[in-house]
């Protein structure tokens, strides 16, 4: 008997963490465009990438670099920056929620690694009783199709809730719930 190699199967998206996903996503991207513009009102700003990585340093830097002619030595930055109506904590501020956001983007704000929402089944065992569930959802259309009134909730109060009834399509199909490891403990 020979033994095959497990493949998982995909049995639902996991819609919280891909709605958080989103929502970083267009976090960062917007805290970076806010940046930029700021920032490039004081300093040149070439392209995204520089604002990446302690952005706050960087800004100093360029900053003195640019006005280091236009103040006395004994100006010190902090008040340079309040002379050219520069607010450093807003600078400060994006930048640190920059860097604490943990998606990658590359210079087109576009992420660097694709993420995958997916839900897998995690054994052979799982990818039997998903089968099994999915035959029974088709047997189901297939029998209600035909003519034949079967009642959705005779059936999954049968496989003790591991079929749900969708009112939207009107059919049944697995609950991913099964396949929790909480599942049955209640």
């Amino acid at each position: 008997m020979s033994k095959t190699k497990f493949k998982p199967i995909v049995i639902g998206v996991n819609t919280s963490i891909q709605s958080e996903y989103k929502r970083l996503l267009e976090a960062k991207r917007s805290d970076l465009k806010d940046l930029k513009a700021y920032a490039s009102r004081f300093v040149e700003i070439e392209s995204f990438d520089i604002l990446f990585k302690d952005f706050s340093q960087t800004f100093r830097d360029r900053f003195a670099a640019k006005f280091e002619s236009q103040f006395p030595s004994l100006v010190n930055q902090s008040k340079q920056l309040e002379m050219v109506d520069c607010d450093i904590a807003k600078i400060d501020s994006l930048a640190a929620a920059i860097q604490s956001n943990y998606i990658a983007l590359n210079e087109d704000l576009e992420p660097t690694e694709k993420t995958d929402f997916n839900i897998y089944t995690k054994d052979d065992k799982q990818n039997l009783l998903y089968e099994t569930l999915e035959r029974i959802c088709d047997d189901y259309s297939t029998l209600k199709s035909q003519g034949l009134t079967i009642f959705p909730m005779a059936i999954c109060n049968g496989t003790q809730q591991a079929l749900k009834y969708d009112f939207s399509t009107q059919s049944l199909t697995p609950n991913i719930s099964v396949f929790s490891p909480n599942w049955g403990k209640y």
